[in-house]
């Protein structure tokens, strides 16, 4: 397969969102404090030698690399300690061939290399070089899939060992945590920078379907309720599906010539409100009469219809004794059963719920703000809360939209409202479902992020471990501004470009302590 060539090239600009697979600068960061020596290079070669060696740490785009190499001297060998991180899952590469490259004018002088690493990520060439001077040094890790390139700029070949110096310091870290135990448990990093940030208000939201996807229908008139086929919660239905029927209850003075009149003038009723709404129609399509009126003479016509059907069913049921006569129960939306509030043979009252039914393609998140935020919220773009572990962010840019803003506070909760329609497929489905929601106020604002994940609570302070080599960290009391979805503003404690651990920081907090509890150990 054609291979990829990974090079230290300008790292594109960061997106709003961190990820784990996130681009590294080709800057090189000379870290760690555990010098290696340059005498001994077997496999349990460990960080207590304490000869001083160039080290450095770099990221490109598929690996970080963190060696550390005593200084090189004409005609003797010198151990590469080179620790290779595959930033996808920032775990040990266990494969691949490595190239130690000396260059000069761009050209190559001479190559060294092993094939495979010594241990898990662990990977240790030995290099003899046989000319001095200044050189081009270059690290090239090739595998099956790709072929990661780190350019370490200038290294001195010295004539004697008695004239060597270290060229590549590593800066001091108070805590030291091993790429092993980083391999081992988890562990991530991010880059701290200015990014746009969106404000935002905190309120709890509540799940409900949208008001021209919802209804309860319940009972028209006292009486058992009856289904020849059991409806349950989650089946989904169409519009006019049989649901079942009402068999209202009549009282033994009931007279059958009150259940006709009543008949005919329920009858009447409907057939009258049927042609006002034939007739408004016409007048609506015209733009002649408002929409509002339109509707409420389709609900009057509906309500008769009602009527109708229940008169009719008590008169067959006094003058024919049909005892199965009823009220037919029809689902007058399409969508899925929520809930089933009746069995058949259940006595039920007039006005009892019996099923409530919605559509399965859209829910509203109905956010309650504090009163004193009310002033912000008519700036609404949006809302963001966790939902399955993650951040999950509904505005335009993802087909959510904002439906509703109050212009009023609600009592006694003395609370706004903002609502946000989604597909339902994006978020929580279930209706009723609350949660604690913030909702984006305002234009975005240039701030200095990090992930969220990076903070932890240290004794009530919040505190981010920065990583300044590939094993040494510092410890970092920061101040924290705005949070939006995955992402927090730093107001101080924290300079951009600076390395922060996004994932793990406990462990490496628990690293700083000297415990033992997060597993050691770094034999060679």
């Amino acid at each position: 397969m054609k291979k990829a060539i990974m090079t230290t090239s300008p790292v594109k600009k960061l997106t709003l969102i961190f990820v784990l697979s996130f681009l590294y600068s080709p800057m090189a960061i000379a870290g760690g404090n555990h010098p290696h020596g340059a005498t001994s290079h077997n496999k349990d070669h460990t960080h207590e030698d304490s000869a001083p060696a160039n080290v450095v740490t770099q990221y490109n785009d598929y690996t970080e690399l963190f060696v550390e190499f005593p200084p090189l001297v004409i005609n003797q060998k010198t151990t590469f300690i080179t620790h290779f991180t595959r930033l996808s899952d920032f775990k040990a590469v266990d494969e691949g061939v490595l190239d130690v490259v000396l260059t000069k004018n761009n050209k190559t002088v001479v190559r060294f290399r092993v094939r495979e690493p010594a241990r898990s990520g662990i990977f240790l060439p030995d290099v003899t070089p046989n000319q001095s001077g200044q050189f081009g040094l270059v690290l090239e890790l090739k595998t099956n899939d790709w072929i990661s390139r780190h350019d370490l700029g200038q290294i001195t070949v010295f004539e004697n060992s008695k004239n060597t110096q270290i060229e590549k310091n590593a800066p001091s870290g108070e805590v030291s945590y091993l790429k092993e135990q980083q391999w081992q448990n988890p562990f991530a990093i991010a880059k701290s920078a200015i990014i746009e940030m969106r404000p935002s208000v905190p309120g709890f939201g509540t799940v409900s379907a949208p008001l021209n996807e919802f209804t309860v229908i319940r009972a028209p008139d006292d009486g058992y309720f009856s289904s020849g086929k059991i409806i349950s919660a989650g089946e989904s239905v169409s519009v006019n599906d049989a649901l079942g029927s009402l068999i209202p209850r009549l009282g033994e003075d009931t007279d059958i010539g009150e259940l006709i009149v009543d008949v005919e003038r329920a009858k009447s009723r409907f057939e009258l409100a049927k042609a006002d709404v034939k007739r408004l129609e016409k007048l609506f399509n015209k733009g002649s009469v408002s929409e509002k009126l339109f509707l409420e003479a389709q609900k009057e016509r509906d309500i008769a219809a009602v009527e109708l059907q229940t008169t009719q069913s008590r008169l067959r049921q006094r003058a024919g004794g049909v005892e199965t006569a009823g009220i037919n129960i029809v689902a007058p939306i399409q969508g899925e059963v929520l809930s089933v509030y009746v069995h058949p043979g259940s006595f039920v009252r007039e006005g009892d719920p019996l099923f409530s039914i919605a559509g399965k393609n859209m829910r509203w998140m109905n956010v309650q703000v504090p009163e004193k935020f009310s002033g912000e919220i008519h700036k609404a773009t949006g809302i963001w809360f966790e939902f399955k572990s993650q951040p999950l962010v509904l505005d335009t840019n993802n087909q959510a939209s904002i439906v509703k803003v109050s212009r009023e506070v609600k009592h006694p909760a003395r609370t706004v409202e903002v609502a946000v329609a989604y597909p339902s497929t994006l978020g929580p489905s279930i209706i009723g479902v609350r949660l604690p929601v913030r909702v984006f106020v305002g234009a975005p604002v240039q701030r200095l992020a990090i992930p969220a994940s990076a903070i932890i609570d240290d004794n009530g302070q919040s505190v981010v471990y920065v990583q300044v080599g590939g094993e040494s960290f510092e410890r970092r009391v920061v101040t924290l501004g705005i949070r939006d979805s995955d992402l927090v503003e730093v107001t101080s404690g924290l300079s951009p470009d600076e390395w922060v651990v996004s994932r793990g920081a406990y462990y490496v907090k628990l690293a700083s302590t000297g415990g033992d509890a997060i597993g050691h150990g770094h034999a060679h």
